[in-house]
């Protein structure tokens, strides 16, 4: 996955407007359906704990297939894009420990895995308004570009592959 542009007033309007309206899909259609259920299959002791949760669950179901459905429409670009990052940025901070040990010893694979993690957590932060540890992995990024500079490398966020995560 490479990083991309993303402009952030787009992402933020069109992340609220799908948040909106997966929860008013989900609410009605686990009330619905769970009113529907409760008529024709509900007992008259009033006990359809069991209809409830089977009418929001599958309310919850439906609203899911939905959005993955529609995630690959041109609506939700930006916030599948962000989604899709922040499951990538997640499988690298998995192997952090094993990635920054193998940058101390000069491992080059590490060094393009962790350039992509530090930009895309900035853009990530950036997006989300989340700036309380820029300072910080802005430092972090520096320490790295310079490692990068000492080696005699000219690397690239863009050279990033998930692939390169399998060495660690």
């Amino acid at each position: 996955m490479q990083i991309k542009d993303i402009n952030k007033d787009t992402y933020r309007s069109h992340l609220n407007v799908i948040i909106v309206m997966a929860i008013a899909v989900f609410a009605a259609l686990g009330v619905g359906i769970s009113s529907v259920l409760i008529h024709y299959l509900g007992g008259p002791e009033g006990d359809n704990f069991v209809w409830n949760l089977l009418g929001v669950s599958t309310g919850g179901l439906i609203a899911a297939a939905c959005l993955k459905k529609l995630k690959h429409s041109a609506y939700f670009y930006e916030v599948a894009y962000v989604w899709d990052l922040k499951q990538e940025l997640n499988q690298i901070n998995r192997k952090l420990t094993h990635l920054k040990q193998a940058i101390n010893s000069g491992n080059v694979d590490a060094m393009i895995i962790m350039l992509y993690n530090y930009h895309g957590s900035r853009q990530l932060w950036q997006l989300d308004d989340n700036v309380l540890n820029l300072q910080e992995l802005e430092l972090e990024l520096i320490q790295l570009e310079d490692k990068i500079r000492q080696a005699g490398l000219k690397l690239d966020p863009s050279q990033y592959q998930r692939s390169l995560l399998d060495k660690f």
